[in-house]
């Protein structure tokens, strides 16, 4: 019997079961996109954990503790960091702003214009080769499990990833990542100590593996550089997060399911770096490092018992990639659809125009997927573009009355330029181009704010500081009670 099969369809039921179940329900786009504004801290924390646990987290992570060891797990500090901060710092902001997209944000503050290139780099730049990285984890898994071509495999995680985010829209993923979480926390934590008994110990961990795996700064200095501004600053403008903060019950809940959420990851992440190093002892050293983690479990456990580990990290890509098209969606058929072509289009068409762009950009993803399969190379260009263009307009909307429209659109298109510039040179120093990008994008848009006057469609107001006494809509009270 094949076991792996099994736990894996027996996985792909449930979940979809879930997704019939919530399809019956979503009656309107806020249904279908913010789950009504109504989660509560189990669906908020559990997303949190079970999106940012995909591909890049868990897989990614393996490959890299396979590779250099522990150093790794530096690069988790800033994304708990920043994460945390924008919960703490800016959740109350964004809830009473009632921010359904990112770019939602760009249009209240600088006007319609400036809503459109945001919501082209994050579905297009970001959400869609970032859904195209969880195909190819799913890719990876599924010919594990069945005797398929990559493609074939790849092809086969498309369409459970399509069906399921058409079906049931944020509540069914919401609910479904929350369980996932737990499968996938347990599948990781269990993988760690059976993985660690298999290969002798720790105490024969630490005679056998390399000491450089070991060496917390094993990082070159411009490398940890270089990903510390990749994986921190993104964070602030990481629309799953501001969706997830909007859609909860009451700020309470929003805060503190977050915060949770993203320490939990942290902390777990350490357990997936462990494998990578654990897998030191068990598979040859030219191991493939985005196969370390199904290599490594197909070697220690039986299929019976594999099956169950096989499914976690399923779940993990799986949950990744449902995220990615539902939070890509919304800025298609919110910021471009509604803001755009059809401003008085009714909810039903909202409704559908999301669901098609669902399907739009999967097949966007499946084809990055195709056409690139380093997971680790896809997260960090689509994370660093969404960065460097965003960031700091983000920051001038929240904290600085004198940004201008005109500043906010030079910033996004110049520092796209400059980035791009950089990385066709080469990457002069040895710095990524998110250094050289966000330092552009700072310098123009004080300049050309301090050099240009507010439009008439500008709301000239630095939003931290104007909503501090505002209270939550009557709606959000209502569904707080």
């Amino acid at each position: 019997m094949n076991w792996y099969l099994v736990w894996i369809i027996g996985f792909l039921v449930t979940i979809l079961g879930v997704g019939v179940y919530y399809s019956r329900k979503i009656k309107t786009a806020d249904d279908y996109t913010m789950a009504n504004f109504s989660l509560g801290f189990f669906p908020i924390c559990g997303s949190i954990i079970a999106t940012s646990l995909g591909s890049a987290a868990v897989i990614g992570s393996a490959g890299k503790g396979f590779e250099i060891g522990i150093s790794w797990f530096l690069t988790k500090l800033p994304v708990a960091g920043f994460s945390i901060l924008l919960a703490l710092l800016l959740g109350s902001t964004i809830r009473k702003l009632k921010l359904y997209t990112l770019p939602d944000l760009f249009v209240r503050r600088f006007g319609k214009a400036s809503g459109l290139i945001p919501a082209l780099i994050i579905s297009i730049l970001y959400m869609t080769p970032t859904f195209g990285m969880q195909i190819v984890g799913m890719g990876s898994i599924l010919t594990t499990i069945i005797d398929i071509s990559v493609t074939s495999a790849m092809l086969l995680g498309f369409g459970i990833s399509v069906l399921f985010t058409l079906m049931g829209g944020l509540p069914s993923v919401a609910w479904t990542d929350a369980v996932q979480s737990v499968l996938i926390l347990a599948g990781l934590i269990l993988m760690f100590i059976l993985g660690l008994n298999y290969v002798g110990g720790t105490e024969a961990v630490a005679n056998n593996t390399p000491p450089e795996l070991f060496d917390i700064f094993g990082l070159g200095s411009t490398e940890l550089i270089n990903y510390l501004i990749i994986f921190g600053p993104f964070y602030l403008v990481w629309q799953t997060s501001w969706q997830r903060i909007a859609a909860a019950k009451n700020e309470k809940i929003a805060k503190s399911a977050v915060t949770t959420g993203f320490i939990l990851t942290a902390l777990v992440g350490v357990f997936a770096i462990g494998i990578g190093i654990l897998a030191r002892q068990a598979l040859p050293a030219n191991t493939d490092p985005d196969l370390v983690y199904t290599a490594f479990l197909t070697e220690i456990f039986p299929p019976s018992i594999g099956g169950f580990f096989m499914v976690s990290l399923f779940a993990a890509v799986l949950t990744g990639a449902t995220s990615f098209l539902l939070s890509g969606a919304m800025n298609i058929s919110k910021d471009i659809y509604q803001g755009w072509i059809s401003p008085n289009a009714s909810s039903q068409k909202v409704l559908n125009v999301s669901r098609i762009s669902v399907g739009a950009m999967a097949l966007g993803g499946l084809l990055v997927a195709l056409l690139i399969t380093d997971i680790i190379a896809i997260y960090t260009y689509a994370l660093s573009l969404s960065a460097i263009t965003m960031v700091v307009p983000v920051l001038a909307a929240m904290f600085w009355k004198r940004a201008t429209k005109a500043g906010m659109i030079a910033s996004v298109i110049g520092s796209l330029v400059v980035a791009v510039a950089w990385s066709l040179l080469g990457k002069p120093f040895g710095l990524h181009e998110i250094i050289p990008g966000m330092l552009a994008s700072f310098t123009i848009l004080v300049v050309v704010s301090l050099l240009t006057k507010h439009s008439s469609d500008e709301q000239v107001k630095a939003y931290f500081f104007s909503m501090k006494h505002v209270k939550e809509t009557p709606e959000q009270e209502t569904k707080a009670l």
